[in-house]
């Protein structure tokens, strides 16, 4: 009988979540009111305030000491109070509480010297000009108070990402230098209130109206727009979450379109999350004036005069930068606002017109959807062309979301980016119908890329969750690969591309297949997600990120699965605004990260997706202004009897009295919009109770109960085939002859040039060398086997394996190695014949491999038996399947790994081990683990020792890699 492994998704913690070693963490920051609060903190340059639109930004710290960034302009401004001959620095206080509320930090400092003095200050970023303001207060004091401020530049005069938290900026970058060199400084008695003013420039100091005057102003700013959203929960941690959210919208707003970054990656790109914000946070004008933008950033004038070509100069593993070829032609839209004429290397495209998309479903305005409506015919047609150019209804993804690079597909039938095309298509016929044009072609679209998904994405055949596959090959055996990212789970739920039982069945499947990491603080546990459970790393391949988890929690409440949402929302929260270095950060990587750590604040992508995880899912305020109505789904614990929400555009509270739901709704839509109440009954359904469009309506509906099943809880690992190794008999060991066979020496394997077959069209491969991605398009390694060659002796190369010795025919010199490969530069299979009985073939063996291959036979041995049965071995990546260049990570939640571990062999060191990496004293360096020199693999492949043996196969299976036999030993 055939012995297959089994898949790694049914099978796929080593450990469940209660068995794992939970983190413990240190709560940084507590909530008091809105205010995310810390008393004596240690966070130096982590909380910025934002002022105007320009890039300057003031840096706050959890004791009052300062900082500015603007490109090579860096300040560092901290405060020294003097009393009763004494000078104190104010960042070393006795006693000092910081609140971060409504884009403002508050301190209230004590300190034994001051005997029953208390010195109050608040500090705001002008919102109108380069510059800040901080208001003195003091109380109790019974002696002059003397408070100077000194600025001076900063340690560091170079920032590799604008100062942003993380591992690429030197630790106290920020900081005063030891000597400064531009030292400034005012110095002023202080008997009430004093104000100190920095206009971008200079530094100054009075108690005057004037600047009281501006210090107030700028508050009730501030305070005037981080309250337009508002929630009031039972929950502490979630209440001062809307006030920073609508801070970090601000933060990243250029005044012509949201920034990709309000502090990294602060640059303007049409795509990913961030526009989102606009309408969830209801800034409906900002709105039309970034869409406005990237209209005209949308190439109109190059129709298709070439074919698709790639990129020679990147070794083929991206599409060239020529204007005609599919890609870049008319409905493209380029980078940076109001300029159509620019390469870039990103599909930004599918995101920028689903945020427009969402944009008439707050406002059904015809006028605007006429003006748009060319913008979003070039894009349907664009996507169209460039992306399902086989016309199979099914769409290939060219970086076209946040986890872009690595992310390759080889022309493949891809969910995420076809599921945002489903999206596209089926409201482009809605807002055809509106408008009075012609929408019957993009209904018909919808309607095949609906029916390709479910026939050839969606798996429900086997014993895994039911849920969408992550692809399917265009190119050799066209498999389907099934172990999916959260990113292929949550964009067809949040397109609606599906029904809600198979909303529902796909999130069971996360929470069996994703890896779940605990973490602890303050005595209670808290999981959170990686994006994929998928290796070896690459950066966004598999990341533990703040949108891909918040996005994941939106499909949650899409799915009726609200207590599974809020647990998940609750640890996201908490991962990145409590436990995390910045004080309600909109962060992009989490602490736990294994490859990063934490970095990036009030990142757009995040904003943007958390706005819509909060108001969307926990709330359920889903506006739907293209069928006349805005449906509320509250998300909210069985355990909750109250809440509220405040936004611009609709405002409600909720609250359980007996058996019934009241709601107090108040809407201010452009087009007063019907409420429909949905109530979720179990199982991804749900039933909807229509009222009426009135401004004001209070309504009361029955409640139901219903008890929502428990997540689905990981599987431990099956023992990986291949690599037991427990029965070894050095001297029933027969060695099998195969040098006419090797068609290669090992260290080829990155030498070579695969160029056939490849696509025919636009898309993200494998470099030319056969390693690397379309970031990486020159990677290489270096592969030596000059030591294992040496340790052949009389053709026979010895391996100690554990306490026994495994022989294999070798050679020191020549060809060492058969290769096999659906590349066209070695044979897609060989067969090596045999005769005799054995119980077990061990195998040396070596190949490439890539996450894009991950949990999918690489290849496969197959030995055959006289009588015409067969064995099987699949070569499954990571179970019994490895990179040559380097090994697994170990010991890490998001890469999941079976044991036992395969053998590696060094082939620059002759070791022999199941920790090849870890036994070299070698740290990974970002979660990757290289092998220098590069390591074979060695397996024990089980056989029939009642059957003659007629022959051993060894077949490539997955596009982009290659696999490699050195020596078979039967025994």
């Amino acid at each position: 009988m055939p012995k297959h492994l089994t898949t790694l998704t049914a099978l796929l913690f080593a450990l469940t979540i209660s068995a794992q070693s939970v983190r413990q963490r240190t709560t940084q920051y507590y909530p008091d009111g809105n205010a995310f609060t810390c008393i004596n903190g240690n966070n130096r340059f982590t909380r910025a305030l934002y002022g105007s639109i320009a890039e300057w930004r003031l840096e706050t710290s959890d004791r009052p000491v300062f900082a500015t960034f603007k490109k090579n302009d860096y300040r560092n401004i901290r405060f020294v109070v003097s009393y009763k001959g004494k000078s104190i620095q104010l960042d070393s206080t006795d006693y000092c509480e910081a609140r971060y509320i409504n884009a403002r930090r508050d301190y209230l400092l004590r300190d034994k010297r001051w005997g029953n003095g208390t010195l109050r200050l608040s500090v705001l970023a002008y919102p109108d000009a380069e510059g800040a303001i901080w208001k003195f207060t003091a109380t109790g004091f019974d002696d002059n108070l003397w408070i100077e401020q000194l600025m001076c530049e900063t340690r560091e005069s170079k920032f590799s990402r604008s100062g942003d938290i993380g591992s690429f900026e030197k630790p106290n970058a920020f900081e005063a230098p030891l000597e400064p060199k531009k030292l400034k400084y005012v110095k002023q008695r202080i008997s009430h209130d004093l104000y100190f003013m920095f206009d971008g420039e200079h530094i100054s100091a009075d108690a005057s109206i004037t600047s009281a005057r501006r210090y107030n102003e700028t508050k009730e700013h501030y305070d005037r727009l981080t309250s337009s959203v508002s929630f009031t929960t039972p929950d502490p941690y979630i209440n001062p979450v809307g006030c920073a959210l609508v801070a970090a919208a601000d933060g990243a707003w250029s005044g012509q379109v949201w920034l990709h970054g309000a502090v990294g990656w602060r640059m303007p790109l049409p795509g990913w999350r961030a526009a989102y914000m606009g309408d969830f946070l209801g800034m409906p004008d900002r709105q039309r004036i970034h869409f406005d933008a990237y209209a005209k950033s949308q190439v109109t004038d190059v129709p298709v005069s070439q074919p698709h070509v790639m990129d020679e100069e990147n070794n083929l593993a991206r599409g060239a930068y020529i204007w005609g070829t599919p890609m870049y032609s008319d409905g493209y839209i380029c980078r940076n606002p109001e300029r159509n004429n620019q390469f870039h290397h990103y599909d930004m495209n599918l995101v920028y017109i689903d945020e427009l998309l969402w944009h008439f479903q707050f406002d059904a305005d015809t006028a605007y959807m006429r003006k748009m409506w060319p913008v979003i015919k070039r894009h349907l047609a664009w996507e169209k062309k460039t992306w399902d150019p086989d016309g199979d209804g099914l769409y290939d993804a060219y970086c076209c979301i946040w986890a872009s690079d690595a992310l390759q597909y080889n022309s493949g039938a891809v969910t995420h980016s076809s599921a945002y095309n489903y999206r596209g298509n089926l409201l482009a016929a809605r807002i055809a119908e509106l408008i009075g044009e012609d929408g019957i072609q993009y209904k018909k679209e919808a309607d095949a890329i609906l029916k390709a998904m479910n026939e050839r994405l969606w798996i429900s055949s086997d014993a895994e969750a039911n849920h969408w596959a992550e692809y399917q090959d265009f190119m050799g055996l066209k498999r389907v690969h099934k172990n999916a990212a959260l990113w292929s789970i949550y964009t067809p739920i949040d397109c609606e591309a599906g029904t809600p039982e198979q909303y529902y069945q796909a999130t069971r499947y996360v929470d069996s297949a994703i890896p779940h990491i605990p973490f602890a603080a303050d005595g209670k546990e808290y999981y959170t997600l990686s994006t994929s459970n998928w290796s070896p790393y690459e950066w966004s391949i598999n990341n533990v990120t703040m949108a891909e988890v918040m996005h994941t929690i939106l499909a949650y409440y899409q799915a009726g699965r609200k207590e599974e949402a809020y647990r998940l929302l609750k640890a996201n929260i908490m991962d990145f605004m409590y436990l995390g270095r910045s004080p309600g950060n909109f962060g992009q990587l989490s602490a736990m990260d294994e490859a990063l750590g934490e970095g990036y604040r009030d990142f757009a992508d995040v904003t943007g997706i958390s706005s819509r995880a909060i108001i969307e899912g926990l709330f359920g305020i889903t506006p739907n202004a293209l069928y006349g109505e805005c449906i509320i789904r509250p998300g909210f614990p069985e355990s909750w009897d109250s809440a509220s929400i405040h936004t611009p555009y609709l405002t409600y509270s909720f609250k359980r009295v007996g058996n019934k739901d009241v709601y107090d709704i108040v809407q201010h839509f452009k087009q007063p919009l019907r409420i429909t109440i949905r109530q979720n009954i179990g199982n991804g359904e749900y039933k909807d109770t229509a009222f009426s469009t009135d401004t004001t309506q209070h309504i009361e509906i029955a409640h139901i109960d219903y008890k929502e099943e428990a997540p689905a809880r990981p599987t431990p690992f099956a023992a990986p085939m291949g690599t037991a190794f427990n029965d070894i008999k050095t001297k029933a060991c027969r060695t099998v002859n195969m040098d006419g066979l090797f068609n290669s020496n090992v260290t080829d394997i990155f030498k070579n040039k695969y160029l056939t077959p490849r696509s025919p069209y636009t898309t993200l491969c494998v470099p030319t060398q056969g390693i690397g991605d379309w970031c990486s398009t020159k990677r290489t390694a270096n592969i030596d086997d000059t030591k294992l060659r040496s340790m052949v002796k009389n053709g026979l190369l010895a391996l100690p394996v554990g306490n026994n010795t495994l022989p294999f025919r070798s050679t020191s010199e020549g060809n060492n190695i058969a290769y096999v490969s659906l590349w066209d530069n070695y044979p897609d299979s060989i067969s090596i014949s045999l005769r005799g009985k054995a119980a077990h073939a061990y195998l040396l063996m070596a190949g490439s491999t890539n996450p894009m291959q991950f949990d999918i036979a690489n290849g496969v041995v197959i030995a055959t038996y006289t009588d015409g049965t067969e064995d099987q071995m699949e070569l499954q990546s990571p179970s019994n399947w490895c990179p040559i260049e380097q090994d697994y990570l170990e010991n890490a939640p998001a890469f999941p790994i079976p044991e036992p571990r395969p053998y590696r062999v060094g082939l620059s060191t002759g070791i022999v081990s199941r920790s090849l990496f870890h036994d070299s004293a070698a740290k990974p360096k970002k979660a990757v683990c290289n092998i220098d020199g590069g390591a074979a693999i060695l397996l024990d492949m089980p056989l029939n020792p009642k059957k003659k043996l007629r022959s051993l196969k060894i077949k490539a299976l997955s596009n982009e890699v290659v696999i490699g036999l050195m020596g078979l030993t039967l025994q």
